[in-house]
């Protein structure tokens, strides 16, 4: 993959490793949409509008391009990574089918928030119940769209305002966390220690179970060496290793066949599972 910074857009070209539909539709974040021209991506109350002119080339226009030059990760080289994969024989159709698949860069706040609401949970749900929270709660910043809140507006919501966004029985877990961070907790610090130290504070959170701890720290706190483990990667684990139902067991055993690639690896192993559905 190849691109260039202009004044007002971002050029993609020989996009081998660079597929938006793949990467928005890989379950790492909600607040995108697909319009007839091109796809609308919002991280934080940055916006960035992406048209693709064809199968290798893509224009991304934004009043951001150097944040969103780091969302994307475009300046990781995923062919060597997915060279480095290509190692392992059962990852080779992942590999081919989600090439295109990269970890975005996200902003801690938004994450922590937006996969407290994903657990047990399905897209569309998420996606109206973070759509909702936004238009709500966040700063308008152009016409139907909308800034995710930041801690102090997020302070403001409440129990039955979370319940009235569709959260369900995420909501107190919602207020009782944000109250968390409010009290000088520092999702900040995180990037910057050990992952398992990084992973234990996480799970004191309420509504923060193992899986969402790893989707934080490997899309908000770009810790690499978390292997997510929902029903299509348990499904995958059966599939290549062997029969386990115990998903403690499933991750250390996938990171510890990965390493610090097991983040990537399992956002190409979950996208071709969930997608083709073998």
């Amino acid at each position: 993959m190849k691109y260039k910074i202009y004044e007002d857009k971002i050029e993609i070209t020989e996009a081998n490793t660079f597929d938006i539909k793949s990467i928005l539709e890989s379950g790492q974040m909600f607040r995108f949409k697909q319009t007839e021209n091109e796809w609308i991506v919002q991280s934080g109350d940055k916006v960035a509008k992406i048209c693709q002119v064809n199968d290798k080339k893509y224009i991304l226009k934004s009043k951001n391009l150097k944040y969103f030059e780091n969302f994307f990760d475009f300046q990781t080289n995923y062919d060597i990574i997915q060279a480095e994969l290509n190692k392992f024989s059962y990852m080779r159709p992942a590999l081919e089918f989600s090439k295109g698949v990269r970890i975005l860069k996200q902003q801690p706040l938004e994450t922590l928030i937006c996969f407290i609401i994903s657990a047990n949970n399905n897209i569309s749900r998420i996606k109206k119940s973070v759509n909702y929270i936004c238009e709500h709660f966040g700063q308008k910043l152009e016409e139907n769209l909308f800034a995710f809140p930041t801690l102090d507006e997020l302070l403001k919501i409440t129990e039955k305002d979370f319940m009235l966004a569709g959260t369900g029985y995420r909501a107190p877990y919602l207020v009782k966390t944000i109250k968390e961070l409010e009290n000088g907790f520092s999702l900040e610090q995180l990037k910057h220690i050990p992952t398992e130290e990084a992973k234990q504070k996480l799970l004191t959170l309420a509504g923060v179970g193992p899986k969402v701890a790893d989707c934080v720290l490997l899309f908000g706190l770009q810790h690499k060496k978390v292997f997510p483990v929902d029903t299509w990667i348990a499904k995958v684990y059966n599939d290549f290793f062997e029969h386990e139902t115990n998903r403690i067991k499933m991750r250390k055993k996938l990171v510890g066949t990965f390493g610090d690639l097991s983040g990537i690896a399992q956002q190409y192993l979950f996208y071709y599972k969930r997608e083709i559905k073998n």
